[in-house]
């Protein structure tokens, strides 16, 4: 473990002074993430607001999503509440993670967040809005998990302590790292990532177990939905475009639930020659739609946001209250006037 007052990493954080002073000027910490969160949204959450805690701040964690158990094996996952507080004190700070938009957050914490006197936005969307009164935004950085880990890596520096990443909120950070970075397979992992790791891995995080919980443990009915979902996708443009649809039909009849269908737009994104793999999860009320390309070849970021959404180049997301076949249709349109630019 490093020293108080020496760090391990290299990415020096813009606009930090400001975050710096309203988190330490603040009497509770509100840690907000994105709904539906994955590995990133919950081990940036709650390893910041572990590292707070270690400064003696009041810091709690919510999601509109609550707890889901698929996560269990980051610490404080669990005690992720999805009720909010009734009111704001003047002196609460709101800590939104890993959302690219104030949307992200779900349309029944918006009000909220709109609510509070202080508001940081901690993220690393190439498509983030700058919604925060503070924005600690550094696109192309692997995670938000690894901007919390220079955070509190910082706050260590200027405070004297060695003790703020505790081996629960090391857990957590490396949890999203690799959640984000598909186990260090994608091209936003850059040295400063790894420096982050191998700190981490001193400071308690167990990658293998980690990894082997995120990725390795699935139910017999996750297994069964993908499966029957992989057997129907549709290969289009030359091989270029994958589709791949979940409906609400097929998870209710094996037994799945919508979190069971996730890994199935890299799976798409993976057969030899496509380009750009989507994937259609059918939700209560709303399509939700996860596109990828391999290694960012076509920006899906751009195209996301041309459906109210975003994310970076290789993956992105957006969601759909209309009919299947406009989003379909609309879609197909998108993703083949971007894969046209290729062979322009």
């Amino acid at each position: 473990m490093t020293e108080a007052g020496e760090t391990s990493h290299v990415r020096e954080l813009p606009d930090a002074d400001p975050v710096f002073s309203a988190l330490l000027g603040s009497r509770r910490v509100v840690v907000l993430a994105h709904t539906n969160p994955d590995a990133d949204a919950y081990g940036s959450s709650c390893g910041l607001a572990l590292g707070l805690k270690q400064l003696g701040l009041d810091a709690e964690v919510f999601n509109e999503s609550g707890y889901i158990a698929r996560y269990g094996v980051i610490p404080g996952a669990p005690n992720v509440k999805a009720t909010l507080p009734s009111a704001l004190s003047d002196d609460t700070v709101v800590v939104v993670c890993d959302c690219g938009a104030i949307e992200r957050v779900g349309d029944s914490f918006i009000p909220f967040i709109q609510s509070a006197r202080q508001v940081i936005n901690i993220d690393h969307h190439t498509s983030n809005s700058r919604f925060g009164h503070l924005n600690l935004v550094v696109e192309g950085a692997s995670s938000t998990s690894e901007l919390v880990f220079d955070l509190l890596m910082e706050f260590e520096k200027r405070s004297g302590r060695a003790n703020l990443i505790c081996p629960e909120a090391a857990s957590c950070l490396m949890a999203g790292i690799i959640g984000d970075t598909g186990s260090f397979r994608y091209s936003s992992t850059s040295p400063s990532t790894f420096l982050a790791a191998h700190e981490l891995m001193l400071r308690g995080a167990r990658p293998d177990r980690l990894a082997q919980e995120l990725f390795a443990s699935q139910s017999l009915a996750a297994v069964r939905v993908q499966a029957e979902a992989m057997v129907g996708l549709k290969i289009l443009c030359n091989g270029e475009l994958v589709e791949i649809t979940v409906t609400q039909e097929m998870l209710q009849r094996l037994g799945a639930s919508i979190l069971d269908a996730d890994s199935l737009a890299e799976r798409g994104r993976d057969i030899e020659g496509v380009k750009v793999a989507v994937l259609f999860k059918e939700d209560v009320d709303v399509w939700r739609v996860s596109l990828r390309s391999r290694q960012g070849t076509v920006d899906v970021s751009e195209i996301a946001r041309q459906f109210g959404g975003g994310g970076h180049k290789p993956a992105a997301a957006f969601r759909w209250r209309r009919g299947f076949s406009e989003l379909q249709g609309a879609l197909r349109a998108a993703v083949q006037a971007a894969l046209a630019t290729l062979h322009a």
